[in-house]
């Protein structure tokens, strides 16, 4: 869960160029992280509005006419359980991005979210490896037009090509496909069954492979 911050952030909806971030979320204490993270990474770039139902997540967006550049959605509001959201908002708003917030670290709800055209699928935790996901999701969209999930390869296929490519074994290719879901160590270690040190040993395995030093450097050579 997000740590909620005691700063005063001020919403610039009104600022020239500023994109527009739809958090729906019927939790406010997640709202408000969310906006406290967005704003302290991302002033100028983007905007945070909020919803705590899907309802009102449709109403902003139809009254935003295109300007909501993307919606982080949870799965479980009060008025739609499951994927309903997901499904509705790729129906009536196949252009803006969803990424799903979720509180389960479960592999197979987040494959199916993405096969229903979620851009990505981040867990509400406080883990800095999670933290670094967000930033990461949000940087890419920061400085890059909407696109439509089916224009692009599907989510981490090209990270998996260079991962065999590069003589990974088949755990640490697991583990790969995992941080790329956006899930921390403790999260892959319950999915995996591995001990939280395997895990570790897996994911220095994976950045040195990759010649990188973090989650958020990983997932910006392979943005989804």
């Amino acid at each position: 869960m997000f740590r909620a911050m005691s700063a005063c952030v001020t919403d610039p909806l009104a600022t020239a160029g500023v994109r527009r971030l739809l958090v729906v979320d019927d939790h406010a204490l997640v709202r408000m992280g969310v906006r406290t993270l967005v704003m302290q990474q991302f002033a100028d770039s983007y905007a945070v509005e909020e919803a705590g139902t899907l309802e009102q997540a449709l109403a902003q967006l139809a009254q935003a006419q295109g300007r909501i550049a993307l919606v982080l959605l949870d799965l479980q509001l009060p008025d739609a359980k499951g994927f309903a959201g997901l499904r509705i908002l790729r129906r009536d708003h196949p252009g803006v991005p969803v990424v799903v917030l979720s509180g389960a670290q479960d592999l197979r709800i987040r494959e199916e979210a993405l096969r229903l055209g979620a851009r990505a699928y981040i867990g509400k935790s406080a883990d800095a490896g999670a933290m670094d996901a967000w930033i990461e999701v949000l940087r890419q969209h920061a400085d890059a037009p909407p696109q439509l999930p089916a224009q692009s390869a599907p989510p981490g296929a090209a990270a998996l090509r260079t991962a065999h490519g590069l003589g990974l074994s088949p755990r640490q290719v697991q583990v790969l496909e995992l941080v790329l879901a956006g899930m921390d160590n403790q999260a892959i270690a319950t999915e995996t069954g591995l001990t939280l040190g395997t895990v570790k040993n897996c994911v220095s395995s994976v950045f040195l492979g990759f010649n990188v030093r973090s989650r958020a450097e990983l997932l910006g050579m392979f943005p989804t």
